[in-house]
Parts: structure tokens; C-alpha cells; sequence
């Protein structure tokens, strides 16, 4: 993959981040905060990749002759998946739900939820995705580790700027976010094809 393939597959990655973290940057936005959320975002989408391609790597033989297709499978399948829940939802609707979610949250337990455990699972609750691309990337025999560090880079700016917006602007564009992230991972599904 070139570096524009992979710049384009870490913002489709960092979008699931960036949503969760505009529904966060509603209440939870000093310093503190920020820097929490980008750098965990970011570390677990470095992480994950890592982790699939190990995977990927390790059954790549055994799958020689399909590793290519299944690689282009699973990459369109996760940005197909994407792009049918932000065509079911109306527009701003996940952030919406993220948001009632955090405020319900909050209320139950007026901690701050980017600390602890809730941060955790947050961070690896987006990072899913990254995990079946870095499965992908294995099948296919591509370098990882430039790879992840540009998308667990591309993740945290991306969290920073969705704390940043916050409740109004999130509302806006989160649907839009979900798209764009869902064309670009089925676009890189199909040039795995040809790769």
C-alpha cells in the first residue's frame, strides 16, 4: 500500500473514535480529556493492526492462494457494514445515541468517562475494525508497522478534532463522518483486488 491507500484507510478507521468522541467533547473537553482520549483512540488503533496482521500472518500460507481475496473481502465487508448503519440512521443519529448514552452514563455515575475502565472498552470498542484490517494486511504479506503508526496518528487528530466540534457540529457531520469512513474501506477493498 502507498501512503495515501493507508492515509485514506486511517481516516476511514478514525471515524468510529471520532464519533464516540464528539458524543465525549460534549461535557468531558478540558485538556485532560483530549489528551486521554487521542492518545488511548490512537494507541488502540496502532495496537490492533498489529495484532490482526500478527494473525494474518501466521495462517497467510495456509491461504496463499485465496489471502488476497479474503484480504479484499474483509476490508469492503467492514466498510460495507459501516456504510449500512450510517444509511439506516438519519443524519447525526449515532452521535446522537452516543451522546444520550454518555449523559445517561454520567448521570448514573458522574465520573469522568475518559478514565478507568469505560476508556478501555471505548478504545477497543473502536478499534475493532483495525483489527480485521490488520488481519487483512497479514493476508496480503504488507509491511504493519509504518501502517499502524499513521493510522493510530491519524486516530488520535481525529479524536482531538471530534472533541473539539462537540454537540452541534457533531450532530451535522457524524453521519457524514460514517459514510466517508465506510466508502473509503470498501474503495480500498476492491484495489486489494488488484494489489
Amino acid at each position: 500500500m502507498n501512503g495515501l491507500e493507508i492515509f485514506l484507510l486511517a481516516i476511514g478507521l478514525g471515524a468510529d473514535a471520532m464519533s464516540v468522541c464528539v458524543a465525549i467533547g460534549v461535557k468531558w473537553h478540558g485538556p485532560r480529556q483530549k489528551f486521554r482520549l487521542a492518545w488511548h483512540m490512537g494507541l488502540f488503533q496502532f495496537l490492533m493492526p498489529v495484532l490482526g496482521w500478527l494473525g494474518g500472518q501466521k495462517i497467510a500460507h495456509m491461504l496463499a492462494e485465496v489471502g488476497g481475496y479474503l484480504a479484499a473481502a474483509l476490508v469492503f465487508g467492514v466498510g460495507a457494514k459501516m456504510l449500512h448503519e450510517a444509511v439506516k440512521s438519519r443524519p447525526g443519529a449515532l452521535v446522537e445515541k452516543e451522546e444520550r448514552a454518555v449523559e445517561k452514563a454520567l448521570h448514573a455515575h458522574p465520573k469522568d468517562p475518559t478514565r478507568g475502565w469505560s476508556l478501555v472498552a471505548m478504545s477497543v470498542a473502536t478499534s475493532i475494525d483495525a483489527l480485521v484490517v490488520g488481519f487483512s494486511l497479514g493476508l496480503k504479506g504488507s509491511a504493519i508497522w509504518a501502517a499502524s503508526a499513521i493510522i493510530g496518528l491519524v486516530a488520535a487528530a481525529m479524536c482531538l478534532v471530534g472533541v473539539t466540534i462537540g454537540r452541534r457540529v457533531g450532530q451535522a457531520i457524524g453521519k457524514w463522518a460514517e459514510l466517508i469512513g465506510a466508502v473509503v474501506l470498501m474503495a480500498l477493498g476492491v484495489v486489494f483486488l488488484w494489489l
